[in-house]
């Protein structure tokens, strides 16, 4: 029998915020998990390190866990998949290194007369880690 998959809907850097959470949802007839709370709960310092205290429902019941929590849904502005592991849970990083970016294109452009201010959106997956380039981004505020 193959068994349903859970997908993170929150992360959390205190213990108790990701138990109220999950009372909250199993209130509602959703059943949910939580991870990493004791390793946090022990060395609270850890919490950025382990990613915080991650709140997992069932696949099939992620919607209407945002929808009682009251969260948007991240997958509603993006399709993006992480090409490794296909998994739809991952992050655009958007502003990574836009200061350098910013100053090559003030170079290039005084020394060269070239503009150069587009960049590369940078995807990180939170399953697997896997980190890639998306579609060209235009200017620091887009």
């Amino acid at each position: 029998m193959p068994q349903e998959s859970l997908v993170t809907i929150a992360t959390f850097t205190a213990p108790h915020e990701a138990h109220l959470a999950k009372a909250q949802l199993e209130s509602s007839g959703i059943e949910a998990f939580v991870f990493d709370d004791n390793l946090v709960g022990i060395h609270p310092w850890y919490s950025l390190a382990v990613g915080g205290v991650k709140l997992r429902v069932f696949a099939s019941d992620r919607q209407d866990a945002l929808a009682v929590l009251g969260y948007r849904d991240p997958l509603a502005e993006t399709e993006e998949r992480c090409p490794r592991c296909e998994s739809f849970d991952v992050d655009c990083e958007r502003n990574v290194g836009w200061r350098l970016r910013m100053w090559r294109g003030i170079l290039l452009l005084v020394f060269l007369g070239i503009p150069c201010f587009f960049r590369r959106r940078r995807w990180v997956c939170n399953v697997c880690g896997h980190q890639w380039n998306g579609p060209v981004d235009k200017g620091p505020g887009s």
